[in-house]
Formats: C-alpha cells, sequence, structure tokens
C-alpha cells in the first residue's frame, strides 16, 4: 500500500507505545497539574474534551495571544490513555477552517446552486421560525423531521423537536451502532464493554480497530495483542491493518460470519467445553440453543464461510480454553448485512457460553458516575405516533432513536402523513444514509430545511437556511459521563472566543425557541444547566476540579464479578442471560439465531464492502486541511484478477454502477481484497462546494448503495449492494 500503509504503522505503533506507559499510570493522576501551571490573559492552558469523534478524549489547549497553538493529551482521563490521535489534533484547524460557516446564510438560489446570502441571526430566526410554523399550521407538529447525531449539545436540539409537538426525532444509531447494541441488550440487559487489555484470545469479525480508531479499545488490542501477544483471529474479505497485525487471518466470504459463529458454539457445546457453571447459575435456554446449533458443524460452516473446518474446530477449542479471557468482539459499526443483529447475537452467546460475562479479560458491564441534572419546565408529549412506524415494523428497536432508512421509505410515500419540514444538527443524511438518489428526492419534497452545523455539509448545502455552531473549542458544553471499565465524567469548556459570527447550539435553540412560542422551555443559561450536573458528581469543590482538571475519574483499579452473585437479575424478561429470548419469540423473531446463506454477486458483479480509517469519523474531516494530506481522495479496491479480465490498470478510473447510481475514481489493484469484493473508503466525492479539498474528489458511497436494513434493528446494510466495474 506504499506510503500511506506505513504512515499508519508508524501511527500506531507510536500510539501503543504511549498506551503502554499509560496503562502503568494509577487512575485519575494529577502529575500534570501537581507540576503548576503559569497562567496569563495571552498565555493559558484549558482543560477541555475533544468532539471530533465519538470517543470524547480529554485535551488540554494551549492558547498564545488569543489562538489555540497546540492540543496535549490530557492524562486523568483514564478512556484516552494520555493520547490524542490524528483528529484530535487537527481540530485546531476547524476553528482556523477558511471553508466553515462563518455567518448565518439565506439560501437565495435553486438548491443546490450554492447561491447564498449572508443575514442576521434575527433574520435567520424569524426565516426559519416562520417556515416551521407554516409547516405546523398546514400539517401540524408532526410534520417536522429533526435529525441529529451524538453531541454534548444534542440534547437542547431533541428537546426542541419535542417541545414543538414532533414525534420524529431521529439520531444515528440505525446508521451506525443499532443492530449490536439491541442484540446484546437482548442477552445481557446492557450492552458491555470489551476488556481488550487483559484478554487473551481475541475474534474481530470486520472491526479494523487498528485502522478505524476507538479508544480505548484500540489502545487496549495494542497493548494486548503487540505487547502481551494475545492472540488475534481476525475475519475480513479485506486484508486490512488490522488483518496485518493479526495472528490469523481469513478472508472470509462476506455474510457468512453467523455461520462462522454458529459452529464454533456447536464445538463447543457438543465437546462440553462451555463454562458449566456460569451457564447453570446465570443463564436460560441452554438446552434448546444446544438443540439447536446441532446441524452447524464445522464441515458444514467450511461451504459457508471458505474457513476451513479444521480451523474452525481448532479456533473454538482455542477460545473455549481461553474461558473468562477470551472475547468474541463486537465493534462499533455493525451495519453490514440484513442478519446483522442475530450474527450480534450469535457473538453474545458465544462470548456467555464460555462464563467471560464480568470477567477480567471478558465482557464487563459498564460502571458509571453519577452527575446532577438542571430540572427545566416540562412540555406536552407528542401526540402523532413515529412518521417510521417503528412500534409495528421494529417492535424491539430503540424508539427515541427511530429507524432512519424507514422512516426516509416512509416520507418518501407521505404515509402515514407528510413529512414537510426538516432541522438536522451536526449530520449529513446525504452522505450518512444509502441511495443518496433516494435522499435528494426527500429533499426535495420537503418546504423547509435548516441546518445546524460548523461546516457546510452536503445537506446544508441544499438547505434553506444554515445556523453556524460554534467549534467545540470556541464554546462551553454540558457534562458528559463516560461509562465503562473506567468510568470517567468529562467537561467541554470554552478555550478561545468565536472567531466569527457563531452560535453554540443551545443558543441557536433558544432563537428558534423564542420565535416559536417555546422561549419558557429554554429559559436557562449554559452555566446554569452545568452547575446542576456539577453538584451531585461525588468530588470536593466539584464545579472547581472540572474547570481545572476537564475529567474526573474514580480512583483505583476496575471492579469485576459485581453481578457474578445469586441475587442479581439481568435487566432481561427473566432475570438472566437470555441464550433462548421468549421476548424475541413473542415479537416475532427468531428467539435463537437462524443462518440464512447470502446472496451472491453474479460473475459480471461484485459485493461492495465499506470501511474507515482513524483519519475521519464518518463522512466529516476530510476536508480538514491536515488530515486531509493524509489520504486526499479514496479509491477502488479491486483484486488482480478480475481487473485483469476487465482490463483494469492500477490508477486507472473506473465507473461503479448499482441499480440506483454511478460513480468514478480510481482504481487500486491489489491482492489484499477478495476477488469476489471491491471496497470503497467512506467520506469523499462532496457536493458541496464550501468543502473545497473533497468537493468531486473521488466517489461518495452513498451514491451508489441500494437501500437495505437488518429486519430487527431496522439497522441500515451496507454490505448488501452488488456492483459493476468497468473501465471509464
Amino acid at each position: 500500500m506504499g506510503t500511506t500503509r506505513m504512515d499508519r504503522r508508524l501511527f500506531l505503533k507510536a500510539a501503543g507505545l504511549t498506551a503502554g506507559a499509560a496503562a502503568t499510570l494509577e487512575v485519575g493522576c494529577l502529575s500534570y497539574f501537581k507540576k503548576g501551571r503559569s497562567a496569563t490573559a495571552d498565555n493559558r492552558e484549558v482543560p477541555t474534551t475533544c468532539e471530533l469523534c465519538p470517543n470524547k478524549c480529554s485535551a488540554i489547549a494551549v492558547v498564545e495571544a488569543g489562538r489555540v497553538k497546540k492540543l496535549n493529551p490530557n492524562p486523568e482521563n483514564p478512556k484516552s490513555r494520555d493520547m490524542l490521535c490524528a483528529r484530535g489534533n487537527a481540530a485546531i484547524k476547524q476553528v482556523y477552517d477558511p471553508d466553515r460557516l462563518k455567518q448565518p446564510m439565506i439560501r437565495v438560489g435553486a438548491r443546490g446552486e450554492g447561491k447564498w446570502k449572508p443575514v442576521s441571526w434575527d433574520e435567520a430566526f424569524d426565516f426559519a421560525a416562520k417556515k416551521l410554523g407554516e409547516a405546523k399550521s398546514k400539517y401540524g407538529p408532526e410534520s417536522t423531521l429533526w435529525s441529529s447525531t451524538e453531541g454534548f449539545q444534542e440534547v437542547f436540539f431533541k428537546n426542541l423537536g419535542l417541545a414543538f409537538g414532533s414525534p420524529n426525532l431521529v439520531r444515528h444509531p440505525t446508521l451506525c451502532l443499532a443492530s449490536v447494541n439491541l442484540a446484546y441488550s437482548a442477552t445481557f440487559g446492557t450492552v458491555p464493554s470489551f476488556d481488550l487489555l487483559n484478554s487473551k484470545y481475541v475474534i474481530m469479525s470486520g472491526a479494523n480497530r487498528f485502522e478505524s480508531i476507538i479508544t480505548p479499545d484500540t489502545m487496549d488490542l495494542i497493548g494486548g495483542v503487540m505487547e502481551r501477544k494475545a492472540k488475534l483471529v481476525y475475519l475480513d474479505p479485506r486484508f486490512t491493518v488490522t488483518a496485518s497485525k493479526a495472528d490469523e487471518w481469513y478472508p472470509i466470504k462476506p455474510g457468512t460470519d453467523l455461520a462462522f459463529i454458529l459452529a464454533m458454539i456447536h464445538v463447543i457445546i457438543a465437546e462440553n467445553r462451555h463454562s458449566k457453571e456460569f451457564v447453570s447459575a446465570y443463564t436460560v435456554g441452554f438446552e434448546q440453543l444446544a438443540e439447536h446449533v446441532k446441524p452447524y458443524t464445522p464441515e458444514w460452516a467450511e461451504k459457508e464461510t471458505e474457513i476451513p473446518g479444521k480451523d474452525i474446530t481448532r479456533i473454538a477449542r482455542e477460545f473455549a480454553d481461553a474461558g473468562a479471557r477470551a472475547l468474541y468482539y463486537a465493534g462499533r459499526r455493525s451495519s453490514w448485512y440484513q442478519n446483522d443483529f442475530q450474527m450480534r447475537r450469535a457473538q453474545a452467546i458465544l462470548n456467555a457460553i464460555v462464563g467471560n460475562w464480568d470477567q477480567m479479560g471478558g465482557m464487563v458491564p459498564n460502571a458509571k458516575l453519577p452527575k446532577g441534572e438542571f430540572l427545566f419546565m416540562p412540555w406536552d408529549e407528542p401526540k402523532a405516533p413515529r412518521v417510521d412506524e417503528i412500534e409495528k415494523h421494529f417492535p424491539l428497536a430503540a424508539k427515541g432513536d427511530g429507524v432512519y432508512l424507514k422512516l426516509r421509505e416512509n416520507v418518501l410515500s407521505g404515509k402515514p402523513y407528510p413529512i414537510k419540514a426538516w432541522m438536522v444538527y451536526k449530520q449529513d443524511p446525504l452522505n450518512a444514509m444509502p441511495d443518496q438518489s433516494k435522499t435528494l428526492k426527500m429533499i426535495e419534497q420537503m418546504d423547509f430545511i435548516g441546518v445546524i452545523d460548523v461546516q457546510m455539509s452536503d445537506l446544508a448545502w441544499y438547505a434553506d437556511v444554515v445556523f453556524p455552531e460554534s467549534a467545540y473549542l470556541e464554546r462551553t458544553d454540558p457534562v458528559e459521563v463516560m461509562p465503562g471499565i473506567w468510568p470517567a465524567v468529562v467537561f467541554r469548556q470554552q478555550v478561545v472566543k468565536p472567531i466569527h459570527d457563531t452560535k453554540p447550539n443551545l443558543e441557536i435553540v433558544q432563537g428558534l425557541a423564542k420565535r416559536l412560542g417555546l422561549g419558557d422551555y429554554f429559559d436557562y443559561t449554559i452555566e446554569q444547566w452545568v452547575e446542576a450536573e456539577f453538584k451531585d458528581l461525588p468530588i470536593p469543590m466539584a464545579a472547581e476540579h472540572m474547570k481545572k482538571h476537564g475529567v474526573w475519574a474514580a480512583s483505583g483499579q476496575p471492579s469485576y464479578g459485581k453481578t457474578l452473585n445469586p441475587d442479581h437479575r439481568f435487566v432481561t424478561k427473566t432475570g438472566k442471560v437470555e441464550l433462548f429470548s421468549e421476548r424475541l419469540q413473542e415479537a416475532g423473531y427468531d428467539p435463537l439465531p437462524v443462518y440464512a446463506a447470502p446472496k451472491q454477486p453474479r460473475s459480471d458483479q461484485f459485493r461492495l464492502v465499506l470501511g474507515r480509517v482513524g483519519y475521519f469519523t464518518h463522512a466529516n474531516q476530510s476536508n480538514n486541511v491536515w488530515l486531509h494530506e493524509f489520504m486526499k481522495e479514496n479509491d477502488l479496491w479491486i483484486n488482480p484478477k478480475p481487473a485483469a479480465r476487465l482490463g483494469i490498470q492500477n490508477g486507472a478510473t473506473v465507473s461503479v454502477t448499482s441499480s440506483v447510481g454511478s460513480v468514478k475514481l480510481k482504481a487500486r489493484v491489489t491482492e489484499e481484497i477478495r476477488p469476489d469484493c471491491v471496497f470503497m473508503l467512506h467520506g469523499f466525492g462532496k457536493k458541496s462546494k464550501m468543502q473545497s479539498l473533497v468537493y468531486n474528489v473521488g466517489a461518495s458511497d452513498a451514491a451508489v448503495l441500494e437501500t437495505a436494513w437488518d429486519q430487527v434493528s431496522g439497522n441500515a446494510a451496507f454490505h448488501e449492494t452488488f456492483v459493476k466495474v468497468a473501465t471509464a
């Protein structure tokens, strides 16, 4: 892979060394702050919390002459391991990016034409409130859609939608991790953390953790696998950076991971290698499971997965022998196939039967630290049902998050009722959702679209009004509890004043609420909100501590085994770990994971698979000039055999075509992918000309991905699209 691969390896190697050093520190170490720091008005160090990905690492901003000059890691946060990745460091360029939104703007040309008029905040608020009011008067408050993604100030945006009377709040999980969350919750009653630092045997299905960085998991995996030589078995149709670090890599046939796991369960039960004590004391349904997996032999799985049956048998035995310190890692982005929920359920069941629950090196229920709560005036609950009909089609899915793709289908059909106004906070559905053409049709039938963001995203490019949010270094946010093996509470405080005419999301919400007659529900300041959250922190002088240190973590070592007692009741229907799930059965789903062979591409097609790298978060940051230097455009990975058959040379421009669209990008001819697959990195081919580095550069996977979703969680299935590839 040339220079790019070498850069990533060096980056990870350096991070791994730091992770090992950080792991030796006592949690809550104050050594950095005990040294003391001089501060003047022009030279300050301000603790804060990074926002450039969901990891929420703690940082210390160095301010000189009113500008952020450097971002250092904060050693007090046990989850960020005294590190700040490339994305975290590049937050400086988010503030000083010439392409960022600098003032409110109202569209004056056709949607997507790029003609904008800078306006005052009052004019922007008045315009948006008028449009939202018109939709409410004509169609009811349920005719408005409120889309958002994870963020410390997301709560204010969601509350505005609810106070307005709309039931249609939709968030990112069904474009990301909804199936894994639901699968583990259905089995254990909660979603655990994975103690990768102390595990002895790890299996990963496509969780490219050495390249698509998630802290602390990435750093713990480096510490566990690369320093202590814990065994790593990795399944992926692509030879990723994680594959290069694994002890064993299997280019599994896409969509057959469930077959592999069921065969492992078969071997472990047939050979009586399961944890009898844990299964007997804490689970229900083992007898049904044992009967269920009898047909799923390693020999059968070999035909499905193209992994030798003898290897499946050996891996199952090794996994069971590692017992409580064996892990089948769930990963984060679980939106692959239409059987994703059941594949993740099988992972959870496999983990359970070897007894790794609440054990060092296994799965650990998340510890959580307390915080206070600001009490605000309540509003009436929305009266209309959700437009995605989640209760009918996905009864077990998280109703507060919604189901994105089903929602889009219903919005396009106008049933059960019309959606005519769309408010969006910090999200880009044009790139996040598959089948971009459908999202563009959804945009066309909106009477109004308003977007709150730091940058001119592709969806913002098609909006009627954009509200520029201050970058995270320019604002103070609510306190955030970070549950996990090493729980912490983090605080994001303003580092520098906004350099443009921007506002924090709360102030944007308040400006809209005032004009919508909802101002009383948001009659507070961010300082009042934060002070209320500080009050219940069990530390002396909590407000002063958080402002000085930016983070609080409980001292001492993680505790294991708190749930392993006869009196503990899991948050499931039976109060136990549910191998066989009556709740699933009652909802009309298979109570045990049932395998169905995935549909395969024709001889003239390829399965399109996607991925991430640690430089970017989803479709964000690819326009950040510092991160752009790492990867300036995406390309299409294709195996040499089909490339030769199609006359495709390395570096040549190719067309990639599905049933919903076509894109062009450069080919990377490589042995590092299966011949029946092609791969494209997410986050390029932008439509917004105000993302100048990636505008029309490379290709957007959303333009060719077809609409498909997991049958239980509603999670988007991003690996179900078959494409044709040809020289352009």
